[in-house]
């Protein structure tokens, strides 16, 4: 039986594994919502076999536009976002009904524990603290493509209970990740006038190796620790090499009108307006 008044917001992308192992956990809550941008997997056949799961489907303009629009489609007064590789804990979801019931604010900050494999990171790292439940009508989104957060008009509470972030990917994947969202923040930085000099393609990926494996102290982790660093790195450095490739991209002369393009575009494979991917 739902007892818990609170709308759960999701944005996926072939995360059928994930739902499998979150949305029994949230069997409690009256309304789930699903926002989907062209998995392959069965994630919609997942998430449509829950009876308090709503699926929808709208086409990847990136995290700030995808979670916003999941947000509008939420029906009760009490919003929790969630990623599929995410879960509350008991504590947070005893936190959060109380929270609900006495209704003094219109946020609640937590913490984010990530375990990777079942096993917490060794470093020096303090665990996130996010902003995942909070009133309708006071949190919004910015249209960005990537890093979103959301932004509350209204009273924050905090609290020491937390959401557990299971990082199940493989070092390829975790590379493969990293290469898509530093496009995406390359995007996003260019968009604001920020821009990219010698000296980022030069010291990026050196000083992000050395502030992650020292500075954040993931050289207590072992090879794992190494290998952690080694891809905060390379994001730091393709974030600002794909800047730099925008920004020369914007500086190339414009050719006369009529001169028929070097590379004509392709017609789009079938149905790839609605397969774009998805960095979740």
């Amino acid at each position: 039986m739902n007892t818990i008044p609170v709308s759960v917001y999701i944005i996926t992308l072939n995360e059928a594994a994930n739902l499998r192992r979150l949305l029994p956990q949230l069997a409690e809550f009256d309304d789930i919502v699903v926002v989907d941008s062209g998995s392959k997997d069965t994630t919609e056949a997942v998430a449509r076999s829950f009876a308090n799961v709503r699926f929808y489907y709208r086409e990847w303009t990136g995290f700030g536009d995808q979670k916003q629009y999941a947000l509008t489609l939420c029906r009760n007064e009490w919003v929790l976002n969630l990623d599929a590789d995410e879960e509350p804990t008991p504590e947070y979801l005893t936190v959060m009904k109380q929270t609900v019931a006495a209704n003094d604010c219109d946020a609640l900050r937590s913490r984010r524990i990530l375990l990777r494999w079942g096993r917490k990171p060794r470093d020096f790292m303090k665990e996130d603290l996010l902003i995942r439940l909070f009133r309708k009508n006071c949190g919004h989104y910015l249209p960005v493509k990537v890093h979103e957060r959301i932004h509350i008009d209204g009273r924050i509470k905090h609290t020491t209970a937390a959401l557990l972030h299971f990082e199940n990917l493989t070092f390829t994947q975790r590379m493969h990740k990293s290469n898509q969202y530093s496009q995406l923040k390359a995007q996003d930085k260019f968009a604001k006038g920020h821009r990219s000099t010698w000296l980022h393609l030069v010291f990026a990926f050196p000083v992000g190796f050395l502030q992650c494996y020292f500075g954040k102290g993931c050289f207590l982790d072992g090879a794992d620790g190494l290998l952690t660093s080694m891809n905060f790195a390379y994001y730091t450095f393709m974030k600002y090499a794909k800047l730099w490739e925008l920004q020369q991209h914007r500086r190339a002369p414009t050719p006369p009108v009529g001169t028929p393009p070097a590379n004509p575009p392709q017609p789009p494979t079938k149905n790839s307006s609605e397969r774009r991917y998805s960095p979740v």
